[in-house]
Parts: structure tokens; C-alpha cells; sequence
């Protein structure tokens, strides 16, 4: 495959409108999110005074600074949603946590500060669980959702008031235990919505949700939240809090954000494969440290060295099957399904090393290339013989609504040319969000009609002669864009795809040519067979008629002449010679043209030839028949003509003494089958004209032929 044209088309709703700030719900969101970085301020100074600080100036500078990031994550989703409902809610539940960790470190300080951090911890759990309820922006607001946050509010001012007093009641226990329940429910109503939702897009979107959720919270709940509730305290120290928050926002980053990326595939892919291998080759490795320093040994021992050569060994076995177990799990992530794309393409390979007419080529290609790259749809632009592109194979994935394709389409050919460029070059269309609206673009015109169909990548299909087909691939289920990693799988498949459209146009003129020659077989072989019956026609109603009368003639001189003298006997030996002369003609325009055939059909015609090759022959002949369907005439002709051709050899060469032959009619088709007892075939025989005039004859009426043979065991 050639090197691909990207072309960036910045078409889409940009970062940032003017417009979303008027709105008088989302100027009070952002006034909360100005808040929040006030509060972070409000404890920078704080911490920078030493009023009260509990731990020292530097590690609440890293609380700080992983809340100011959980409130720009905020900032991006919000400005992600262009500020409609589940874009209000993340930035309320980032501004609510960002709160409460820039107020940690002084939760026990004064009320001011407890209250920050309790209504910080306590709200931005259910902030959280509402965002995911309206993840896919479906279900209303409705005025009852307020009573889901009742719970927190009031326990806020008992949660505050324990921190600063000292002893821990009932109430700060249900108000630590609260946080979870809370994110224990989104993830559970993450879960309902995914396995609820028919359209890929969306399934692919709660999917990263609940993976976003999971990786992010559950750390946190165990290391914290179960031990807060069970004991007062945290296992860990709090200083490792700011990085499971941390790990909170990347989760939930990959969760929200992944999909504005145009590589967005690649990013999980690498980032998973790569992440897991990582932290198990880590794994292995510390597990060897741990035993090395439980035993005392160290690597510069013989033993420990080779404990250190067997890790390796381990992990350079076990990187494959890591790594293809990796590439499945994205695979659900993404797409919902385990699949390893590398053996579908595989499997894809060995079907295009078959030789295939092209409409079946292109079934084939486009159904396997959505299989394979999940996509929307895929359908080819074939060039039909005037010069237009014809939409042909279509296959698109029934819950895929956008850019649905028309039943017929045909292109002009500047149309497609002007977007593939000269010389012909695969083009990949990227839509990409501009940052303001002023920068944003149209489609350019060379790209509209392409773009109108969904396609995200459009392959030339090249042959040794011209270019002959448009391969065009809409997004994927997922998500629109066409990554970097599926280039370099589609590479070789489609270089092998041309290949094979190559191969399947000289096989479609080679089958092309083939027809031609059968037809005009089929013309020459009926020409012949009315010439045939023209002279037959002639020797029957001309000669053999003149012989009759000349046999009548004879006849009656004979009796005229009383029986006597050597006249008498010249007369008797020109009628009998009259009489041979007219079995003769009767014979050849039987040969010529059975007229019986036309007159009565196959069996029969081919009955009577079969008794008159008997008697004449003095071979045992056995005929058995049954076929119930009318044949069409050149069929019955075909049939006769072998049936006397199998019978002549069998006269002149196989020495039989008893013939076989059966016509029936089985699965749909009608067979003629003809068995001696001779001495069997040569293979110089088989290779003769006469079963080379067979097989013609029957190949231009859609037959074969088989032939069975062994030595001293006849001809089948």
C-alpha cells in the first residue's frame, strides 16, 4: 500500500465557545469552580503561614497541585460536553473533590477548614454517581434527584465537628462509609447502562466508564475507605492519598477524554499492552528480590544468578501469550469482544490467496474488514466500463445509524479521482476539534462527497493495468478514526488484495473468453447438427425415395417378363442392389439426423439406436432409463451423440461382449453412464479426439465428463 494522505479536517464543535458561558446553569458551575481553585489558594496561604498545617510545606504543595489537576480535568470535560448536563455534573464533582483534597491536610485544624473538607468528601461521590447516570446525556433531570444528595448534606456538620473535637461517633463512621456506597453505585449503574445500550459507540463509551471507575476507586476504597470505617485510620500513610487520587484521574481521564483522540486505539493498546508487560516484568523481578534477600543470596552467587537467568527466561516465555492476552482485554474494552486481530487478518490472508470472481472479492474484503477493524461499514467503488464508480458490497453493522449508505450510487469519476489525488494515493480523513469557533473548517469540496458516506479511509485498488476499484472504509464503532496500528495491519492485505483483484479480473476475462468459446461451440455445433438434418432430410425424401421407386420399378419389370431368361436375372440383381442401396441412404440419414429424436425424445431414440447397434453388432446391450424431466434439445442431442460416439469405440476397440449403459436423472441433474467388459483404455486413448469431442461437446451444455478404467476391467 502506498503512503497515506492524511487530511485534517478541524469540522467539529470547537474547545471553547463563547456562547457556553452565557448560560446562566453554566456560569453558576464555573462560579463553583472558581470557588474551588479560591479554596486551593485559600490553603496554599494557609500552608505557607504554618498556621496549623500538619504536615510540612512541600508535600501540601503536591495535595494541592493533584487538586488543581482534578479541577482541569473538570475544566476539559465540561468544555467536552460543551456544557450540557453530565458535563455540569463532572465539573461539580471535580470541583467538590478538588476541595477536599486541597483541604486535607487541615481537617482537624478549625471549623472553616473541616467543613470545606467534609462537604468536599461527602458530595463528590454522588457528583460522581450522577455524572454517570447521565453519561450518555438520555435520562432528564428531574426535581427528585435532589433528595439523592440529602444523605451527605446533613451528615457534613457532624462529619466536621468530630474532626475537630477528637473522638470519631456513629454519625462520622456513616458519613466515611457513605463515599463508597456512593461510588460502589455508579460503577453498578455504570454496568447496567453498558450491558443495556445496542449501539457500539456507546456500549465502547460505558465500557471505558466502568473501567475508568473501577481502576480508579477501588484502590482507593480498599487502602482507605473499608480500613477508615473498620479502624479510625488508614493502613498507609495519608501522603499516599494525592497518588491514588492520582490514579483516580487517569483512570477517569482514559474514561472521559479517550475518545476525542484520533488515535484513540492506539493510545489504550500501547498503553495497556505495554503498562502490563511492564508491571509484569516488575512483578517477577521483585518477587526474585524478595526471595533473594529472604535467603541471603544475591545475584553475584552462583544460585542467585541463576534464579536471575530462570526470571528472564520466564518472562521472555511468557511475554506472547501476556501480550495477545492484553490485546483481547482492549479489545473488550473497546469493542466488547476478544478477538486477536493479527489471526483474523491471517485468516482473512489465506481467503484472499483463493482465485474468486471480483463482486465476490469484494463481499469478502468489506465483510471482513468491519469483522476485523470493528467498523461502521465498508463498502467498494467499482469502475464500471464508461468511466463512473458504481457502489457495490456493501456491509454495514445493523446498529450503526450514521452515514447510512443509499441502495445504488453511481460517482463521476472526477469526483473520486480529485480525492485520491494524482498519482492515487490512499487518504485517511481526520475530523478534529478546533480550539476556538473562529478556527473552525469546512470540508473541502474534494473530500465532501467521500466525507457524505462516512468514509474515514478510502484505499485505491490498483491493478498491473489501470486503477479498477475504491475501497472505503467508515469509522469505527467505537469511535470515527482509523489509527496508526490499523495502517500497518492493513498494509499487507491490501498490497494482497490488489493482488487478488488482479487475479480475480484475469480469471473474470479468462471465464469471460470461455463463455465465448463454449457459445460459439453451442452455434457451430447447431449449425452442423441443421446441416446434418438438411441432408438427411434430402437423402430421406430425395434419394431413398428415388431408390424406392427404382426398387418398384424393378419389381415390376421382373414380374412382367414372366421369370424367364438372363434378363430376368439382371432385374433381380439390380432390385437387390436397389434394395442395399436404400438400407444405406436409410442408414446414413439416421446417422446424419434420427428424426425419431425430434419426434418421441432421448430414451426412446437412444433404445432404438441401442437394439440396431445389437443386431448389427452382436454385442449384449443392456439399457435402463429413467428420467422424468424434459430436456431441453441441445442437452438430448449432446447425450445421443456421446451415447454413439462411446458405442462406435466400444465396437471398434474394447472387445467387450456385454455393454451397460443408464440414463437417469438424480440430485437435479441427468447422467449418462456407459460400462463394457473389454480390455479397458490406454492412456494414449484417453488422451484421443474422440473423448476430446465428448468432452466439448458436453462442456458447452454445462456437463462433464468421467472416465473410469483399468486394465482386463473394461471402460466406466
Amino acid at each position: 500500500m502506498k503512503p497515506v494522505r492524511r487530511v485534517v479536517i478541524r469540522d467539529k464543535h470547537p474547545v471553547f465557545e463563547r456562547e457556553l458561558i452565557e448560560l446562566r446553569p453554566n456560569r453558576a458551575v464555573l462560579a463553583v469552580a472558581t470557588f474551588a481553585l479560591l479554596v486551593q489558594i485559600f490553603a496554599v496561604t494557609q500552608a505557607a503561614m504554618a498556621l496549623g498545617n500538619r504536615v510540612g510545606w512541600f508535600e501540601h504543595v503536591l495535595w494541592s497541585g493533584v487538586a488543581c489537576l482534578w479541577l482541569a480535568l473538570g475544566i476539559l470535560v465540561f468544555l467536552q460536553r460543551r456544557a450540557h448536563h453530565a458535563g455540569r455534573l463532572f465539573l461539580l464533582c471535580s470541583s467538590a473533590g478538588a476541595i477536599w483534597l486541597g483541604m486535607g491536610t487541615f481537617s482537624g485544624v478549625n471549623m472553616v477548614d473541616a467543613l470545606l473538607y467534609s462537604a468536599g468528601y461527602l458530595l463528590f461521590p454522588p457528583l460522581l454517581y450522577a455524572f454517570s447516570e447521565a453519561y450518555t446525556e438520555q435520562r432528564p433531570w428531574r426535581h427528585r434527584d435532589l433528595l439523592f444528595y440529602v444523605p451527605p448534606l446533613v451528615l457534613i456538620w457532624p462529619m466536621a465537628h468530630d474532626y475537630v473535637a477528637g473522638p470519631k461517633s456513629l454519625l462520622w463512621r456513616l458519613a466515611i462509609i457513605l463515599a463508597p456506597l456512593y461510588l460502589v453505585a455508579a460503577m453498578a449503574r455504570t454496568a447496567r447502562d453498558m450491558y443495556g445500550a445496542t449501539a457500539p459507540e456507546r456500549q465502547a463509551q460505558l465500557r471505558a466508564l466502568l473501567f475508568g471507575l473501577v481502576a480508579g476507586t477501588v484502590p482507593a476504597i480498599f487502602t482507605f475507605g473499608i480500613p477508615l470505617v473498620l479502624y479510625s485510620t488508614p493502613p498507609i500513610p495519608t501522603g499516599w492519598l494525592p497518588l491514588l487520587v492520582l490514579l483516580f484521574l487517569v483512570a477517569m481521564s482514559y474514561a472521559v477524554l479517550l475518545f476525542e483522540f484520533s488515535e484513540a486505539d492506539l493510545i489504550v493498546r500501547r498503553g495497556v499492552v505495554y503498562g502490563v508487560l511492564t508491571m509484569g516484568i516488575l512483578a517477577v523481578y521483585g518477587l526474585l528480590g524478595v526471595v533473594l534477600a529472604a535467603s541471603g543470596a544475591s545475584v553475584q552467587n552462583p544460585g542467585g544468578a541463576l534464579a536471575f537467568v530462570g526470571a528472564t527466561i520466564v518472562i521472555g516465555s511468557a511475554f506472547t501469550p501476556i501480550r495477545r492476552s492484553t490485546r483481547r482485554l482492549v479489545d473488550w474494552l473497546l469493542y466488547g469482544q476478544r478477538r486477536d486481530r493479527w489471526h483474523a487478518l491471517q485468516a482473512f490472508s489465506e481467503r484472499l490467496a483463493t482465485v474468486m470472481q471480483p463482486e465476490d472479492l469484494g463481499e469478502v474484503v468489506t465483510r471482513e474488514m468491519v469483522t476485523t477493524l470493528h467498523l461502521r461499514g465498508a463498502f467498494v467503488l467499482w469502475r464500471t466500463p464508461d468511466g463512473a464508480y458504481e457502489l457495490r458490497n456493501r456491509s454495514v453493522v445493523q446498529t450503526a445509524r450514521r452515514n447510512p449508505l443509499p441502495e445504488t450510487l453511481s460517482l463521476e469519476p472526477q469526483l473520486v479521482e480529485a480525492a485520491l489525488g494524482s498519482p492515487t494515493a490512499p487518504l485517511l480523513l481526520i475530523h478534529a476539534r478546533p480550539l476556538t469557533a473562529a478556527r473552525r473548517e469546512s470540508v473541502p469540496h474534494d473530500y465532501r462527497t467521500l466525507d457524505s458516506f462516512g468514509v474515514a479511509l478510502a484505499i485505491p485498488l490498483q491493478t498491473r493495468f489501470s486503477l479498477e476499484a475504491v475501497l472505503c472504509l467508515q469509522g469505527k464503532q467505537a469511535h470515527d478514526a482509523i489509527d496508526g496500528d490499523d495502517l500497518e495491519l492493513l498494509a499487507p492485505v491490501i498490497r494482497q488484495a490488489s493482488a487478488a483483484l488482479d487475479n480475480a479480473l484475469l480469471f473474470a476475462r479468462l471465464q469471460e473468453k470461455v463463455e465465448e468459446v463454449r457459445h460459439a461451440y453451442v452455434r457451430i455445433a447447431r449449425e452442423q447438427e441443421a446441416e446434418r438434418g438438411r441432408l438427411a432430410r434430402e437423402l430421406h425424401d430425395g434419394t431413398a425415395q428415388e431408390l424406392a421407386n427404382l426398387i418398384t420399378l424393378a419389381t415390376v419389370a421382373e414380374r412382367q417378363m414372366n421369370g424367364h431368361g438372363a434378363s430376368h436375372e439382371t432385374l433381380d440383381r439390380l432390385r437387390r442392389q436397389a434394395e442395399d442401396a436404400y438400407q444405406g441412404v436409410r442408414r446414413a440419414s439416421y446417422a446424419l439426423r434420427p428424426v425419431m429424436l425430434d419426434d418421441f425424445g432421448l430414451e426412446p431414440t437412444l433404445g432404438r439406436f441401442l437394439e440396431g447397434f445389437r443386431d448389427a453388432t452382436g454385442i449384449g446391450v443392456e439399457y435402463a432409463h429413467s428420467v422424468a424431466v424434459p430436456l431441453t434439445d441441445d442437452v438430448e442431442l449432446a447425450l445421443f451423440r456421446v451415447a454413439q460416439e462411446c458405442m462406435e469405440n466400444v465396437r471398434k476397440h474394447s472387445h467387450a461382449l456385454r455393454v451397460e449403459v443408464e440414463l437417469r436423472h438424480e440430485d437435479g441433474a441427468v447422467t449418462l453412464t456407459v460400462q463394457d467388459d473389454g480390455h479397458g483404455m490406454s492412456e494414449q486413448a484417453r488422451r484421443g479426439i474422440g473423448l476430446a469431442g465428448m468432452r466439448e461437446r458436453i462442456d458447452a451444455v454445462g456437463g462433464d465428463i468421467r472416465v473410469e478404467t483399468a486394465l482386463d476391467h473394461g471402460v466406466r
